[in-house]
């Protein structure tokens, strides 16, 4: 799915949109919440199933996801915080902890090498994820490896 980082994002009266993806929108409201848009309906991001229409942005690179936010902080004082406040543990574990194949875990992994951390909850979540009967190896041995290295 395409995703399109919105420069100069979209400000709306209480949301600033900053990424499409498809016909989601990805936004902080001026306060600090995350939210998705879809028409003239927002929600705010607060628990896992509300990450779905976002596991899109796994396949963008990571350090150009957040170079887009930290743009916008720069040029946004309202919006100082957001490069915080996203639910990025959210996205990581909602795709390790619903997935059924090996795609959207991997991405995820690819995000978290980019980081250069394990928070104690992903790392909670991949250790769940090595219980998991169809996790095939390759994505095995690299939750092994994290785990290992975040400890």
């Amino acid at each position: 799915m395409k995703i399109l980082l919105l420069d100069p994002p979209l400000i709306a009266p209480k949301v600033v949109w900053l990424a499409s993806i498809g016909q989601v929108r990805l936004g902080a409201h001026l306060h600090g919440e995350w939210c998705i848009g879809v028409g003239e309906r927002n929600t705010v991001l607060s628990k896992p199933e509300d990450m779905v229409p976002l596991l899109p942005l796994l396949e963008m690179d990571r350090v150009r996801f957040y170079g887009h936010l930290y743009k916008v902080a720069q040029d946004h004082a309202e919006l100082a915080g957001i490069v915080q406040s996203f639910p990025e543990a959210l996205l990581l574990r909602f795709s390790f902890e619903s997935s059924v194949s090996d795609y959207w875990p991997m991405k995820a992994i690819d995000w978290i090498k980019a980081a250069g951390k394990v928070t104690p909850d992903v790392r909670e979540s991949l250790s769940t994820m090595l219980n998991k009967s169809w996790v095939p190896q390759r994505l095995r041995q690299r939750v092994e490896m994290l785990v290992k290295h975040s400890e």
